[in-house]
């Protein structure tokens, strides 16, 4: 696929602290992408390219969840609780409603 200079696509990068699904996931061009590294993108934030808008939510989505699971587990071994026996972890609402589960290993 040939891409020009303003010819669009998407563009996913990791999440900060307090980052948004907006944040991390928006629509670009080469010509503002140039101009996002100068204004201090970086290959640090990981920046992926999509030409599927659908694709690059669900990529993103992973990474929000990643960031919230990293918090979980930072957060149970600040408590002093061992999650090397974890099984499964699941992301609820404030309403205990399943909003991601995953088996581990």
């Amino acid at each position: 696929m040939r891409f020009g200079p303003k010819d669009p696509f998407f563009m996913v990068t990791n999440p900060t602290s307090n980052s948004e699904l907006a944040d991390i996931c928006f629509e670009t061009s080469l010509e503002n992408l140039a101009l996002q590294m100068k204004g201090g993108l970086s290959m640090d934030a990981d920046p992926t390219m999509f030409t599927d808008r659908g694709e690059a939510e669900i990529a993103a989505h992973c990474r929000l969840v990643a960031r919230e699971v990293s918090r979980a587990i930072a957060g149970h071994s600040a408590e002093g609780l061992c999650l090397k026996d974890a099984r499964r972890i699941e992301i609820l609402d404030g309403e205990g409603k399943i909003l991601f589960g995953a088996s581990l290993g």
